[in-house]
């Protein structure tokens, strides 16, 4: 086994240098990051405690004349008036199984004020009012209006929720990118990381000797220096775009203007499968759209790494890391499936938009990074060509000056 030394990756030469304005920037953007992630994080437990609640669900609704209704989800109905959504009721009455009659009351919300104060939620009011908007912001732009407003009977109705949700998919897409650049950027780097990193880990695992754990620290702590990695950055990658995915399946079970919107066949606010459990085919469809798209979002990564030269034979360590992230992404999909069996269909929607952007993420920085070396010789080159052309220019001066 070679010998390496960390020392140079954990001391930190850059201690006495004084720190200008472009220092103090980067560490501020640090702590914002930092304290948005928090923030993140806990408005995402408490909305998803929050929303299982018994007085923030209601099941599917049969009617009094015994008609089954689409599941209403949350009591707390958005409906945005100032765009243009309306709603001709605000309850529903159901006979139970006493034979008694209940009614469940929608509480409407129609502005942001309201989305905080009646909900009680920061949740709701950071997350889902401003995506609900934002996706009946589009339907309206996009679809014909009625006397009342929106008019879910109208043809373009329909193209316009599904617009909505396409455009709403591609601006999570970069305020997540916004946050995750350099984990992006690195994405197939972090493929090789995880192999270096299982090396390291097996080189230890039999030790229980203190300072040899500290030894595994350090050389795990170099490893990321050296890569110029957080092994933060793929945990925060992950969580940033959960609080979306649950804001985006309140927005289709709470906003009246997705739970009256059908894309052709599909209504959105329907769940995939039960509606094939009755015989609705059509429905299939977002499973066949979703499964290679997803599969292809989460193994393009290391399928990239596999395609890549190899500079020396991998070792055992690395075999196995390798086959255990494998059997982690096959895990991953089979749960995702499940999943996408068992939300909202505007929700499963979303996803295929979402997996086909993070394809076309992960192509993007695959070929800015293949193509790195290329640009920055083209730019010398560039630079080269200038000086010799400012330099005979310069000469040519100083000759006609004679």
């Amino acid at each position: 086994m070679y010998k390496q030394d960390y020392s140079k990756y954990l001391n930190n030469n850059n201690s006495n240098k004084k720190k200008g304005p472009k220092d103090y920037l980067k560490l501020t953007w640090v702590w914002v990051k930092l304290i948005l992630f928090v923030f993140i994080i806990v408005s995402m437990l408490w909305g998803c405690v929050q929303m299982y609640q018994p007085e923030y669900t209601v099941n599917t609704v049969t009617d009094m004349a015994g008609n089954k209704i689409y599941s209403p989800g949350v009591s707390f109905e958005i409906i945005i008036k100032s765009l243009g959504d309306w709603s001709s009721k605000t309850h529903w009455f159901q006979i139970n199984n006493n034979g008694e009659l209940v009614e469940y009351a929608f509480n409407p919300i129609s502005n942001w004020g309201q989305a905080f104060y009646v909900t009680s939620s920061p949740f709701y009011g950071f997350f889902v009012y401003p995506l609900a908007w934002i996706l009946v912001a589009f339907i309206s732009l996009f679809s014909t209006h009625g006397a009342n407003g929106l008019d879910p009977q109208s043809s373009t109705y329909g193209v316009s929720a599904l617009f909505a949700i396409l455009i709403t998919s591609i601006l999570i897409r970069g305020i997540t990118l916004a946050f995750t650049w350099k984990t992006q950027l690195n994405q197939e780097k972090m493929q090789g990381l995880q192999a270096k990193q299982a090396e390291i880990q097996e080189k230890y695992k039999n030790s229980s000797d203190p300072s040899a754990k500290q030894k595994q620290q350090m050389e795990l702590m170099s490893l990321y220096k050296k890569e110029g990695i957080s092994p933060m950055s793929s945990i925060a990658t992950s969580f940033l775009s959960m609080p979306f995915l649950f804001a985006m399946f309140s927005v289709v079970r709470a906003t009246h203007a997705l739970k009256v919107a059908t894309i052709g066949e599909i209504t959105l606010v329907e769940v995939p499968f039960e509606q094939i459990k009755q015989g609705n085919w059509i429905y299939l469809t977002l499973i066949v759209v979703y499964l290679p798209l997803q599969i292809g979002s989460m193994m393009l990564p290391m399928i990239l790494q596999m395609f890549k030269k190899k500079p020396k034979l991998e070792s055992e360590q690395q075999k196995k890391a390798k086959r255990k992230q494998l059997i982690m992404q096959i895990v991953f999909m089979v749960v995702f499936l499940f999943v996408v069996f068992n939300i909202a269909s505007g929700v499963a929607i979303y996803w295929i938009f979402s997996s086909t952007f993070q394809i076309i993420q992960t192509l993007s920085f695959h070929f800015l990074k293949e193509t790195r070396p290329a640009r920055i010789k083209k730019k010398r080159e560039k630079q080269i060509l200038k000086n010799k052309t400012l330099a005979a220019k310069v000469s040519n001066e100083a000759k006609n000056k004679k």
